[in-house]
């Protein structure tokens, strides 16, 4: 009977375990861009991975692999980002308006309950930059950030 006890015991032991997978503490998320301003996006990096680039008022469309974020949000969670800018209006010969300008900002991940995979980089007016965690796009119902940037009435590229 102290046999059969001990087996089913161990039995027991061994079924709990083996039903258990440990959480994951990390996820990977593919990059995409959207651009929320006048400039054209040359290129643009969180935490050293390269994310492309973006066009005035675009982005969304294309998504480049990837980066790492943790399995669980926490206070004070941000990335590194940095990006080049030029003017992205039409015709802007200006020599400040051709030449690539760096941008780099450290920037605090959104609060996400559940890990996506997609970081959405926006890029706002005022190089402001906001980091989205989420398995939507931009756009899409219930979509935690910012809306798909609309371009003006009046431009024309």
């Amino acid at each position: 009977m102290k046999r059969f006890a001990l087996l089913v015991l161990c039995v027991l032991v061994l079924v709990a375990c083996s039903s258990k997978k440990p959480a994951a503490e990390s996820y990977s998320a593919s990059l995409s861009a959207y651009n929320h301003t006048e400039d054209y996006i040359h290129q643009f990096y969180v935490d050293g991975a390269g994310g492309g680039n973006s066009s005035p008022y675009g982005g969304g469309g294309s998504f480049v692999c990837c980066i790492s974020a943790p399995a669980q949000w926490r206070p004070g969670l941000s990335a590194t980002v940095k990006w080049t800018t030029s003017s992205g209006i039409p015709g802007d010969k200006r020599p400040e308006a051709i030449t690539p300008r760096w941008h780099e900002r450290v920037v605090p991940i959104d609060r996400y309950d559940v890990p996506g995979g997609l970081m959405n980089v926006h890029f706002l007016p005022n190089n402001e930059v906001r980091l989205v965690l989420s398995n939507m796009r931009a756009g899409a119902k219930d979509y935690p950030g910012p809306a798909s940037p609309v371009k003006p009435p009046d431009w024309k590229w």
